[in-house]
């Protein structure tokens, strides 16, 4: 008579044991690959050369800015009116927003918002596009004359003045950074 061999429980489930060490093998992997890219862009966020990245919109950056005009609709909606894109009306709605206390200093997300708008309509007279903008103090989104170095950064341009209390009107705001900016673009002076 012989005896019967006994089988262990490794060997009885090969196929879970490849299936693991090989999820095993994959895991590890990730997290090298993972750590390896993290090291990688900090090296280069933090290197001496280091000075300026400049990419497109992402599809979160289009879908968070909808929002944010949005918001600024719904305010404006409150007095009556709507955003246009019409210089003139679209500037009176978002100051009468800003004098009769709508949006409170502290609403810095809703002031960012306003600083959209006020960057569209500035977009819209230089001819300037939304960017993302990335240096040594962080990410940001930037108006930009076509390739060139030529930004603005016109969404902390409302919130930073309420913060500080300024009562400071938003048509001379606009019509002095259009004013400065001109000069800095190609053929400038056939600008009007």
């Amino acid at each position: 008579m012989m005896s019967q061999l006994s089988i262990s429980a490794r060997v009885s489930q090969l196929h879970k044991a490849v299936f693991f060490e090989f999820a095993k093998r994959i895991g590890q992997r990730m997290i090298t690959l993972a750590l390896s890219l993290s090291t990688a862009s900090l090296c280069d966020a933090q290197s001496a050369d280091f000075e300026v990245l400049v990419g497109p919109l992402t599809a979160i950056d289009l879908q968070f800015m909808d929002r944010q005009r949005s918001r600024v609709e719904a305010f404006a909606n409150r007095l009556g009116r709507g955003l246009t894109g019409n210089v003139d009306r679209d500037l009176d709605t978002l100051q009468r927003i800003l004098d009769e206390h709508i949006v409170p200093a502290s609403d810095t997300l809703t002031l960012q918002a306003m600083g959209l708008v006020f960057g569209d309509l500035l977009g819209g007279r230089l001819s300037m596009h939304w960017v993302v903008y990335r240096d040594r103090k962080g990410r940001s989104r930037a108006l930009r004359f076509r390739d060139l170095d030529v930004f603005l950064f016109p969404i902390t341009m409302i919130s930073r003045r309420q913060e500080l209390g300024s009562d400071r009107r938003l048509r001379p705001l606009f019509d002095e950074t259009v004013a400065e900016t001109k000069p800095r673009l190609p053929g400038a002076k056939w600008f009007h």
